[in-house]
């Protein structure tokens, strides 16, 4: 391989003592050595801002910065601040990695000369369910314009940034939207612009940890209409640019309306007005998405359902899931 590059790699950390040595030791035992661990305690009210500067006293690659609570993307942008890498990569401190999570990625940067690679991922569930989130494990080069297409369609390079290797190069006027949720959306499609070649293979290197109370997953509350938010932006951002790709755009809107609603079905409280505005919104693209080959069948069963009404879509939703858990 050479002479190994600086890279950075970032931990944005709140309050998750219970899993930070498990992350730390992880990014430790990379066969990657030559690596600037940054990390950014952003106000743990628990012990997690201890165990950094423990690991940091071990290891001299570790550096850490404690600050204010500023939420997910305001550790992130500290953390890019003070990266002193080549490249950058971002772990989540609940999560952990496989052994060659930063070498895996950083070899297919080098071969195919691209400014973002990015590898697969396990899922693990609460349950402690393992799922595999990609099967495919061929490598896709892409220029811009099809790596925006596959975000927008999940088909096998994501809006995610823990899967990823980027030049840092790239973050140069590129910011994490404070106060939001949804960081990620609202982010990776903008570094996606700024390069010219981005490579792909799903080889699952990164274990992502679904936990009851995270964001994703957790019952609504109207700051994760910052989903929304976001992703309407990238759609108009991404037509602006590609006007072919808006059938692509739509289906990315789709997925935040649906994603938005379905924890709509299982709230306590009916929000009526934010029903009323996630059905019109959805009716803007009904007609695109149920048109378009690529989107999922699962889309397309909520777009019909939501027809006969909301509590209809709840009754359809709830059986499909029961089925696709089981």
């Amino acid at each position: 391989m050479g002479e190994q590059p600086l890279i950075s790699v970032i931990l944005a950390i709140y309050n998750v003592d219970p899993y930070l040595a498990k992350c730390l030791d992880s990014i430790l035992c990379q066969d990657y050595k030559n690596l600037d661990i940054v990390l950014v305690d952003d106000g743990s009210l628990d012990n997690s801002g201890k165990i950094c500067d423990a690991y940091a006293e071990k290891d001299a690659r570790i550096q850490v910065i404690h600050q204010k609570n500023r939420g997910v993307s305001g550790a992130r942008n500290t953390g890019v601040a003070q990266a002193k890498g080549k490249y950058i990569t971002f772990v989540d401190p609940d999560d952990y990695v496989c052994p060659d999570f930063i070498s895996f990625m950083y070899e297919l940067l080098c071969k195919y000369h691209a400014q973002i690679a990015s590898c697969g991922a396990i899922n693990i569930q609460p349950s402690g369910r393992q799922i595999i989130v990609d099967t495919d494990r061929s490598v896709h080069v892409m220029d811009k314009h099809e790596a925006l297409e596959r975000m927008c369609y999940n088909d096998g390079f994501y809006i995610t940034l823990w899967d990823k290797l980027f030049d840092a190069k790239l973050f140069s006027d590129v910011y994490f939207p404070e106060g939001k949720l949804f960081e990620d959306t609202g982010t990776t499609y903008k570094l996606v612009f700024k390069a010219d070649t981005m490579v792909a293979c799903c080889e699952p290197k990164y274990y992502y940890i679904t936990r009851a109370e995270s964001i994703t997953t957790s019952f609504f509350k109207r700051s994760k209409l910052d989903y929304v938010e976001m992703a309407e932006q990238m759609g108009d951002d991404i037509v602006r640019v590609y006007p072919d790709l808006k059938p692509a755009a739509d289906r990315k809107r789709l997925h935040a309306y649906f994603s938005t609603l379905c924890q709509l079905v299982n709230s306590s409280v009916y929000e009526k007005d934010v029903v009323q505005m996630l059905t019109a919104k959805i009716k803007t693209v009904r007609k695109s998405v149920l048109k378009n080959k690529r989107t999922p069948r699962r889309d397309k069963f909520a777009v019909v359902s939501l027809i006969f009404g909301f509590r209809f879509f709840s009754f359809a939703w709830k059986v499909y899931e029961r089925i696709w858990k089981n």
